[in-house]
């Protein structure tokens, strides 16, 4: 059977149209001045899109316990500002927390909660500002960070993490900025090498080396971080790594047409007592949903927890959930 692939064409050639399109806008910014276009650039950097969920991510939340956590923004572009994001909850063990990437969701991560529940853990997950159901339409690298460490400190003591994409880099700010810390970490298609993504922007929307570097200089200053100060190694501070004994696992697919396997490699280089699972065939997403995936995330994040010793014990906690 022959299958067309138009509705695949017209979503590439909508993208191809809205990337053409921006780019002359941009221009024509810079052409009235180079701060307006400067303003214009960090805006289209800092704009993420919003995604409707699937039916599967739907039918996850739904099992889940929501809440809301108030989180204190530190940025100086927010000015001591505070924001309202939706949360998730599963299960009663040891706290897991799942952050999604840039774009995404908590819920992306979605198959991860009921193997996570199963070995005894508890899951925790939340949409970002400007994403999913969670307010605004701006998203700095910094308030991911705050938005880990807001939720972290709401769920407790922190068993472990799992981080996709972006999200990754949000751990590793936290970590590092913040004080938020789990001895047992998944990073799954990390995207770490920040001036690598600040680059890649640029070239897609023409950017020369002066614009460039003017739209580092405004992200520096809302963010009071310098573009050159989120290098991996200051991000991953090897020594308190090593001392601390914290573990990594970094799951990166080799055919990863977003984020390249570099940022992968340079992670687990950079982290002591880490390892590198490299996959293929699953790209950037689908890797979220790959059982051997899942499973290798499982094993790090079970350990020293004793998972449920019966099916009694199970329902008692599904039960608890659905109240």
């Amino acid at each position: 059977m022959l299958h067309s692939s138009a509705p695949k064409n017209r979503t590439v050639v909508r993208s191809k149209n809205a990337v053409r399109l921006t780019k002359a806008a941009l221009q024509a910014a810079y052409v009235l001045s180079d701060d307006l276009g400067a303003s214009f650039a960090e805006r289209l950097f800092t704009s993420p899109r919003r995604y409707p969920r699937p039916d599967r991510e739907r039918a996850v939340l739904a099992s889940g316990r929501p809440s809301t956590v108030s989180v204190p923004l530190r940025s100086p572009r927010w000015r001591g500002g505070t924001i309202d994001l939706a949360t998730w909850r599963w299960g009663h063990g040891p706290a897991v927390l799942l952050v999604h990437g840039w774009e995404g969701r908590g819920s992306q991560l979605g198959s991860f909660v009921g193997p996570l529940v199963s070995a005894g853990l508890s899951v925790v997950t939340f949409d970002a500002p400007g994403h999913g159901d969670s307010p605004d339409h701006r998203l700095y690298l910094t308030d991911l960070a705050d938005a880990i460490e807001g939720v972290a400190t709401a769920c407790g003591p922190l068993h472990g993490i799992v981080a996709h994409s972006f999200g990754a880099a949000g751990v590793l700010l936290a970590h590092s900025r913040n004080n938020v810390f789990a001895a047992r970490n998944v990073m799954i298609s990390p995207n770490v090498i920040i001036d690598d993504a600040v680059a890649k922007f640029a070239r897609m929307v023409g950017l020369d080396d002066a614009d460039r570097t003017s739209l580092e200089a405004r992200l520096a200053a809302h963010t009071g971080i310098p573009v050159e100060s989120l290098r991996i190694d200051n991000l991953v501070d090897a020594e308190v790594r090593g001392e601390r004994g914290d573990s990594l696992l970094v799951v990166h697919d080799l055919e990863d047409r977003e984020v390249r396997i570099d940022h992968g490699h340079a992670l687990a280089g950079a982290w002591p007592n880490a390892r590198l699972l490299a996959t293929t065939g699953l790209g950037h997403r689908r890797i979220l949903r790959d059982d051997a995936v899942i499973a290798a995330t499982v094993e790090v994040l079970r350990e020293g927890v004793q998972p449920p010793v019966s099916d009694l014990v199970r329902e008692v906690d599904r039960q608890l959930e659905s109240l």
